[in-house]
């Protein structure tokens, strides 16, 4: 099985779920699968015998477990290759918006990271607890200050109570913010519990706008816990190929949507009002 057929079949929503689960917890049942994506057991056998087959689990009775390949712990390291152009041009629109002197709050995140990649020619400060941030070249008038707390290797971030205590006195005048999933009558859900917790936070602490950024395998989709509802956010960016049902749909809402090309221009449609 070559490597780029691997990476197409984890692009699936639901199979990329299923595989952020199992990284997890290090087993998963169907029964529990099932009530997660709310749909059939017979749905998630399938899912299971796909991702087997690619070696990305082992298949055992009644659900799965991490196999012996080091292949899944590979992925959500190598999850900041998946949809690269998109989430590049969503960085360099969003870091764009980010002025001089701002204060700015990241979180976890392969996109967010983006925005930080492309923070150019421009005195800030960022406050995350993205732990890969560390590993971006900045340039010396980009002070970052990580905020430490438990460490969670899955999504390379921290969180936790002392998270939350170094984030209790600052304020930004922007806030950028990654999710899982968007969806017009569920909001913005996020896979992991602990990081909604976070992501409230920096919410809350906010003075100035709150971006969500996301490429468009994340609409119309809900992950497991919500972080918040379009009314504590002022825009969501996203890419060129993002569905323009869905753009239309939560414009109707009074949701601003901006959908930008590689190079972090945003895209003329003169079909979405």
């Amino acid at each position: 099985m070559s490597e780029g057929k691997d990476r197409r079949n984890v692009t699936n929503y639901r199979h990329r779920k299923i595989l952020e689960k199992l990284y997890e917890q290090g087993s998963v049942s169907s029964d529990e699968l099932a009530t997660i994506f709310s749909v059939s057991r017979i749905t998630i056998r399938r899912d299971l015998d796909a991702l087997a087959a690619v070696k990305l689990l082992e298949r055992t009775h009644g659900g799965a477990v991490v196999g012996a390949s080091p292949r899944l712990e590979s992925i959500f390291f190598e999850k900041d290759m998946l949809f690269k152009r998109e989430k590049s041009g969503i960085g360099k629109y969003v870091a764009s918006l980010i002025e001089e002197n701002d204060t700015v709050f990241l979180n976890a995140g392969s996109t967010t990271l983006e925005v930080l990649r492309h923070l150019k020619g421009k005195k800030v400060k960022v406050i995350t607890n993205n732990a890969a941030s560390i590993t971006v070249e900045l340039e010396p008038s980009v002070e970052l200050i990580v905020l430490g707390g438990e460490y969670r290797r899955a999504s390379q971030s921290y969180y936790g109570d002392l998270t939350l205590m170094g984030l209790k006195s600052i304020y930004s005048s922007v806030t950028v913010l990654g999710i899982n999933g968007i969806s017009p009558r569920k909001g913005l859900t996020s896979s992991v519990y602990q990081e909604t917790s976070v992501n409230r936070a920096m919410i809350d602490n906010s003075s100035g706008k709150v971006i969500v950024v996301a490429d468009h395998s994340k609409m119309n989709s809900v992950s497991s816990f919500l972080t918040c509802g379009f009314d504590k956010i002022d825009m969501i960016a996203t890419d060129w190929q993002c569905p323009l049902p869905f753009v239309q749909e939560l414009k109707s809402m009074g949701v601003r949507m901006e959908a930008v090309d590689e190079d972090g221009l945003p895209t003329i449609r003169k079909d979405v009002p």
